[in-house]
């Protein structure tokens, strides 16, 4: 299904010969779990986004060189859109290559393997809920990864796909949000990065900062997915902490570009984003630790190494996004291990790949690095813009030069300020994308005759020096790869794939392929010939906004020499009108041993465990958890060798004495629910478990809680034999949790088809016109009933809410057309029913889309109550949610007198018609009947009355 305007049938090959050789090759697996850069066949791989897992976009191959690259020309053209007509367009994906075979994606989370000597399409891949994503404000995937003989991809819900990569069968499919709490897409999260892979274990993180989720880096087995790590990597505080104290959309430092692992030590990199909201730092005064910053972790353990922040105060959106490397170069003489990165703001910085010691900092990558502080009702020239220096554009390393090689964009943008009382008027909450800018076209406070640019540039590591550079017309999106031939390639966002000297910067090629680039090549060999494949069609960031085609071109020595027209929606570009400190970090983690707590069982199985585990403050340096030991018996005895489940993470087997350890996260509330899942191979007394032992132990479970300290409890008699309970939460140097508070609002109705009967599994998206956020509600049930977050409300301060409406139904989406929105009342609730059209695809019509203002809306905060014996829920006849100090109240029935009760906490998530606040009275219905297995329980014990 490649172009047909490819001339050299000697390009052309068998599909299904491929695909048979893969299917052989992929059991070539080795210790790492990927297959080796050189296959079976002596082909030559590129199995993830920067080929290596040290991310230095190298390949070994030297077939092209500086003296026979203008011999290159393109094999074929292999269009997305011909597979699956109206496909999302724009391109971001990096291609991976298998033994022959090369895997791209859409921005849209499909799939494509296509033959890599004659773009034959082999099989196409889309999630079953592919239309949803039509509906997105942002939809970008950057590619898959290759390992343990799986294709792993990311998609934009938040979930991971494993994929057979013979024939694109889906094997797996798992939400991360089971592994990493809050992790949902209608909190603001999104995948639009590939995942990267070693030693079997699939590392992730999520994109969301500007819309202050928390950011997280987590692993996973890539035999079944299950969590490798006890606890995700938080890279900064809990909502309602520290520097996040005062609103929930304050956050950010999420990962959103792949992770880099030394494989020598074992360590894993990654880079952090900017603070939300981003322009107005006065929300999150300080340093805000750990976003725009490089930390270091165990790979095996996601314990920090350490952490370095190159910008501590950031209000021009300035991420450390790049993909780090990690090498071996001489620096003054010396040979080191490095790991360097350079970010947004246009600066390059290396450090010891140790210890984190700086070694160069804010060597300059672009012409132009400029950003004084923003003004309130003044506008700014910064440069560069927050879209511009090294953005997701990955770098290369070439070891034969000891350079490192930047492809920037050279932009700038004017930024105003709101001022505080503009600032006032927001809501910050839940989807409320405030980012502390006032709206208007400032351009004439740039330079006289500005225009972006883009450039690629190398820099010497020896030195910290630039030794080349050059400039690009267009601003470079999608970074540079080197080889061992002495060549780099680049494509520019004028649509031109260069070819340079690596040593020099002279461009010895250039190729025009019709479409502004917006990706890296990748270099591959196939029967010994070398390869050069990248993807065309830009993004919405892309020079003049690049989103005319989705296409992977690749290109070889005596290809075809015909070009495309350039791009013809090149004009001049409209501005987006949109010091370093060293933070070392403790390497020592808090282990508390507690006294063992035997869980309730029938039987002789035991599962003990110390607790409860007290919330602390937040401290970068630090890993933020606790040991908790706990314990394995049978009739009193030790089982040594049993395996241990926490919350799906597997604790290595219990010892001789039955112990094993679990690192609790001790800051925020939680219990851990703990179960035996492994006895094969357990022993007491040194003998192997009968089959009823193994029977009774693997039904034997337990909790480990971790909650805020209760205090100042006191019990008193009430009005008509009530009891009154009261007392105060706190942790850390007496800190009271964050309040209750409004969370967002709630969209509500029916979908039904052109005869007005229910449709079940519809999805409903809204979407605010500005694109800066979009929710979407659970399939619809036999009813047709839908419910909704909405997000009333725009960084335009728009009233009422222009807001675009979608539903997606199986394969099957109904939207508005680009330009139709409907208007939505300001920070309201609303009900919308809606009919579908008949035919599947057809626009749904604004006129018959009227949302009707409801009064709530959505709250969140932590509840507080008692059991009574067996553990059941005293359900209080009045309660206060805890006030802005911690200090609650509980109202409880008469008939609990005398009962021994045990405190217990729970975040709730519910709406209220009523509205609530800091130490007003709790609605009784959002006490829940049951406890939920995720409630700290037994923090302390009263007796009532």
């Amino acid at each position: 299904m490649g172009d047909a305007s490819i001339a050299d049938a000697r390009w052309r090959g068998s599909a299904l010969a491929s695909a048979a050789v893969l299917a052989l090759l992929l059991l070539a697996t080795g210790a790492s779990g990927r297959t080796s850069a050189l296959s079976a066949s002596g082909d030559t791989n590129w199995l993830s986004f920067g080929n290596t897992i040290n991310e230095n976009r190298y390949s070994p191959l030297t077939q092209i060189t500086p003296s026979n690259a203008s011999q290159l020309g393109r094999v074929f053209t292999f269009d997305l859109n011909k597979i699956v007509p109206g496909i999302k367009k724009g391109q971001q994906s990096y291609p991976i290559v298998v033994d022959g075979m090369v895997f791209v994606t859409s921005g849209d989370d499909q799939v494509f393997a296509v033959n890599g000597t004659t773009g034959a399409s082999i099989w196409h891949y889309a999630p079953d809920n592919v239309a949803t994503f039509k509906n997105y404000g942002i939809v970008a995937n950057r590619g898959l990864t290759y390992c343990d003989g799986k294709l792993f991809l990311l998609t934009l819900d938040m979930t991971i796909v494993s994929l057979n990569p013979a024939n694109g069968q889906q094997l797996q499919r798992v939400p991360i949000a089971r592994d990493v709490p809050g992790a949902y897409a209608n909190y603001g999260y999104s995948e639009t990065s590939a995942p990267v892979c070693w030693d079997h274990t699939l590392i992730v993180g999520a994109a969301g900062s500007d819309y202050g989720v928390r950011g997280f880096v987590m692993a996973y087995n890539t035999s079944n997915l299950s969590p490798a790590w006890a606890n995700p990597f938080w890279t900064i505080p809990p909502t309602g902490t520290e520097w996040r104290s005062k609103a929930i959309f304050v956050g950010g430092g999420t990962n959103w570009t792949p992770e880099t692992v030394d494989t020598t030590t074992n360590t894993l990199y990654f880079g952090t984003a900017a603070p939300a909201p981003a322009y107005y730092p006065s929300l999150r005064p300080g340093n805000d630790a750990r976003v725009d910053s490089l930390v270091a972790v165990d790979l095996k353990t996601g314990k920090l190494k350490w952490w370095q922040q190159q910008m501590s105060f950031n209000e021009w959106a300035y991420d450390t996004s790049q993909p780090p490397m990690v090498y071996t170069a001489k620096v003054g003489g010396k040979t080191q291990r490095i790991v360097s990165v350079a970010t947004m703001e246009g600066v390059w910085f290396a450090y010891n790949a140790k210890t984190g010691a700086p070694i160069w900092q804010r060597v300059k990558v672009l012409d132009n690095v400029e950003h004084p502080n923003l003004k309130p009702g003044k506008p700014v020239a910064v440069y560069p813009s927050s879209l511009g220096g090294l953005n997701y554009s990955p770098a290369s390393f070439d070891p034969q030069t000891g350079y490192v090689y930047n492809a920037a964009s050279e932009t700038a943008s004017a930024l105003e300020q709101q001022t505080p009382t503009q600032e006032q008027a927001q809501q910050l909450l839940l989807g409320s994308t405030f980012l502390g800018l006032a709206n208007g076209d400032f351009g004439q406070f740039l330079e006289n005759g500005w225009k972006d640019y883009g450039s690629i540039s190398a820099i010497d590591v020896a030195t910290g020096k630039r030794v080349w550079k050059f400039q690009t017309p267009q601003p470079e999106r999608g970074g540079v790869t080197t080889t061992a031939g002495g060549v780099g390639f680049a494509g520019g966002g004028d649509g031109n794939m260069r070819a340079f000297d690596a040593k020099t910067g002279k461009v010895l090629w250039t190729f025009q392929t019709g479409f502004q680039i917006a990706s890296g090549p990748s270099v591959y060999s196939v029967n010994g010939t070398e390869y050069v494949a990248i993807t065309v069609g830009g993004t919405t960031t892309s020079s003049n906004g690049g989103t005319q085609a989705s296409q992977l071109q690749v290109f070889a020595l005596g290809g075809g020499q015909t070009q495309s027209p350039g791009p013809t929606n090149l004009t001049t570009l409209q501005r987006e009108a949109v010091n370093t400190t060293h933070a070392p970090a403790s390497r020592h983690v808090a282990h508390a041993t507690r006294r063992l707590k035997a869980a309730r069982s029938a039987g002789p199985a035991r599962v003990s465990v110390g607790g409860p585990v007290l919330i602390k403050a937040w401290d970068p340096n630090t890993d933020n958890t606790q040991g908790v030991e706990g314990r394995v018996t049978f009739a009193g005895k030790p089982v040594a060798g049993a395996r241990m489940s926490i919350d799906g993470w597997v604790a290595p087997a219990t010892d001789k004495n039955g112990l094993f350890t679990y690192p609790a996260d001790d800051t925020m509330p939680d219990r851990h629910v703990v179960k035996v899942v492994g006895v094969t191979g357990a022993k007491i007394d040194g003998r192997r478990l009968t089959a009823t032992q193994q029977r009774e132990l693997l039904a034997a479970k337990t909790g480990i809680s971790v909650g805020y300290s209760v205090g100042n409890v006191a019990v008193k008699s009430g009005a008509e034999g009530t009891i009154v309970v009261s007392g105060r939460i706190s942790y850390g140097k007496n800190q009271a949790p964050h309040p209750v508070q409004l969370l967002s609002y709630e969209l509500t109705g029916t979908v039904t088809d052109s005869s007005g009967n229910p449709v079940k599994g519809a999805i409903v998206t809204t979407r605010t016109n500005d694109h800066k956020f979009w929710t979407f509600s659970r399939p619809t049930g036999a009813n047709g009933r839908y419910t909704s977050y909405l997000v009333s409300t725009d960084e335009e301060g728009d009233n009422p809410v222009p807001m675009s409406v979608a539903v997606a139904v199986g394969a099957n989406s109904f939207s508005q057309t680009t330009t139709d929105f409907i208007n939505f009342s300001e920070l309201k609730s609303a009900t919308l029913n809606i009919q579908l059209p008949s035919a599947p695809g057809t626009t749904l019509t604004s006129s018959a889309l009227t949302p009707q203002p409801m009064p709530g809306a959505f709250y969140q905060g932590l509840l507080v109550g008692v059991v009574g014996g067996r553990g059941r829920v005293i359900k209080p006849l009045r309660a206060t949610w805890p006030d802005r100090n911690g200090r609650f109240e509980l109202v409880l029935p008469a008939s609990a007198r005398g009962l021994t009760a045990k405190f217990w906490e729970a975040q709730r998530q519910f709406f209220s018609a009523k509205g609530t606040n800091a130490g007003g009275t709790v609605d009784p219905a959002v006490y829940p009947k049951t406890l939920p297995s995720n409630a700290p329980q037994g923090l302390v014990t009263v007796k009532l009355g």
